[in-house]
């Protein structure tokens, strides 16, 4: 595990807020981004997309950090996508059965269209 902080961009686009954590989500990394996730989801936009082209690797403390964001974004009845999955991350969610629960689209394009 690295010491380095995780790198989160964010981008408000209208009533839409797409989030783009940038290295891997590993059990020191997950705390940081659900401290992240935890503001924009108490603002409840309309829609948030998880952009996840720049993480290649996550374990199951980073899924349990985005299933409970897509947990609470069910509750406030809004919308929450995960796009652009790298391989890596793509592999943990499909052997989870996890692409069965995320709304996944390939592109950042598409989600914002979803």
């Amino acid at each position: 595990m690295s010491n380095q902080t995780l790198q989160i961009d964010v981008e408000t686009l209208g009533e839409t807020t797409l989030v783009t954590p940038l290295g891997d989500i590993d059990l020191s990394k997950s705390t940081e981004l659900r401290a992240f996730l935890q503001p924009i989801l108490s603002e409840q936009p309309d829609k948030i997309i998880i952009d996840l082209h720049a993480v290649p690797y996550m374990d199951s403390s980073g899924l349990a950090t985005l299933i409970e964001a897509l947990q609470i974004s069910r509750q406030h009845d809004k919308a929450f996508l995960l796009c652009n999955l790298s391989e890596g991350v793509q592999s943990i969610i499909t052997l989870s059965r996890l692409d069965q629960i995320f709304q996944i689209t390939d592109s950042k394009e598409e989600a914002l269209a979803a």
